[in-house]
């Protein structure tokens, strides 16, 4: 509550007649609380205090407990910049997101970048974390894909993996930490998904990826967990894995 019995000519403004708050104060206490009210709940989810997805975004079809997500076309500094189109996935309702950092994100090289950056990430209270990881098509073949093409005309699973895996990871992806890797054609196109046991990774012991390739650019959506997070929770972690369409 703001009180003040400041007096017209003590402001200098000659609104105020007598000890009530002035017209034009009300009025810009009144546009202040309007503002707060339509502020997008996908933008106070990565404030300072971030909400559960289940607040904002469209329950998933046919999973229940989990959410999609779907990029705006302001979302990022790659959809903003056009570099890449839309992907999706889902989630539990309880994630929730988190800030990417400047110097990740792509934002200062786009829409020309020369690195792989990251798109998103997302963050569950027990299960888990979440990255969409994407790189530049020219990082990984000598030429664009035509239409029609995926992943598989980029490189084999194990090649994939081993030019992708230190995105995921933070480190080198040696052969043995390679559970299972298998090819998926989902709607035309070309997925990988790996299952990965990675004692000297920097985002956890245990990982799951799907990588595809569209148009200019691969994607890779990684899902890390501990050991404890995956013993509980991996039937969450390969459905939102199973879950993600470029």
């Amino acid at each position: 509550m703001v009180a003040t019995a400041t007096s017209s000519s003590a402001r200098g403004d000659g609104v105020c007649d007598g000890g009530g708050a002035s017209v034009a104060r009300r009025g810009a206490l009144l546009l202040a609380a309007t503002a707060t009210l339509t502020v997008p709940r996908r933008a106070l989810a990565i404030a300072e205090k971030p909400v559960e997805v289940a607040n904002y975004l469209e329950a998933a079809k046919g999973v229940e407990g989990f959410y999609e997500f779907v990029p705006n076309d302001r979302e990022t500094p790659a959809i903003r910049a056009g570099t890449i189109g839309k992907y999706r996935f889902a989630m539990p309702g309880t994630w929730i997101r988190r800030t990417v950092a400047n110097i990740l994100s792509g934002n200062y090289c786009q829409p020309r970048c020369d690195e792989p950056w990251t798109e998103v990430l997302f963050q569950g209270p027990k299960e888990g974390s979440l990255q969409v990881i994407v790189s530049p098509l020219n990082k990984l073949s000598r030429r664009s894909l035509s239409e029609g093409e995926s992943i598989d005309a980029v490189g084999t699973l194990d090649g994939i993996i081993n030019a992708l895996g230190p995105n995921i990871t933070g480190n080198t992806i040696e052969e043995e930490e390679v559970i299972k890797a298998e090819a998926k054609q989902i709607d035309g196109v070309t997925y990988y998904w790996y299952t990965l046991d990675t004692p000297y990774a920097k985002t956890g012991q245990h990982q799951v990826a799907s990588i595809a390739a569209k148009e200019n650019a691969v994607f890779v959506l990684a899902v890390s967990a501990t050991d404890k997070q995956w013993a509980q929770n991996s039937k969450k972690l390969k459905t939102i894995q199973e879950s993600f369409r470029v």
